[in-house]
């Protein structure tokens, strides 16, 4: 058998394999990219919002209620944090802390509500915030 023979049929013999290896490789790319897809669309969150309600100081001291509108939600799939609260009022000479509540009382609104109105003769207004996740 002659060299040549032999260094062809080597090469017919490497150029399959880089063949099997290509279709291969290739068959690889596309199960990666499968998976990056299903990883990439497992998450269970399907939005967020946060924000703050801000009750204002007014002179009667008759506001303790403010409703604020959000983006439409599921409310059978959400779920809503009241992430704090900033609000003093004072009470004679000391200060007395004025706690509050949100609630998601639609698809599209969040009502905050203090304990105390904010009366401008006696203290700041009030400002509480909140996150609502939404779920898939």
């Amino acid at each position: 058998m002659s060299l040549d023979a032999v260094i062809s049929a080597d090469l017919v013999k490497t150029r399959a394999e880089i063949a099997a290896l290509t279709s291969s490789l290739a068959a690889a790319r596309s199960a990666v990219a499968e998976l990056s897809s299903q990883v990439n669309g497992s998450t269970v969150i399907k939005s967020v919002q946060r924000g703050r309600i801000d009750i204002p100081a007014t002179s009667s001291g008759s506001t303790s209620r403010v409703v604020v509108s959000i983006s439409p939600v599921n409310p059978a799939k959400a779920a809503l944090s009241y992430l704090g609260s900033t609000g003093v009022r004072p009470w004679n000479t000391e200060g007395m802390f004025n706690g509050g509540h949100v609630a998601l009382i639609s698809g599209t609104q969040i009502e905050g509500n203090c304990t105390l109105p904010p009366w401008a003769g006696a203290g700041t207004g009030f400002s509480m915030s909140w996150e609502l996740v939404e779920f898939k």
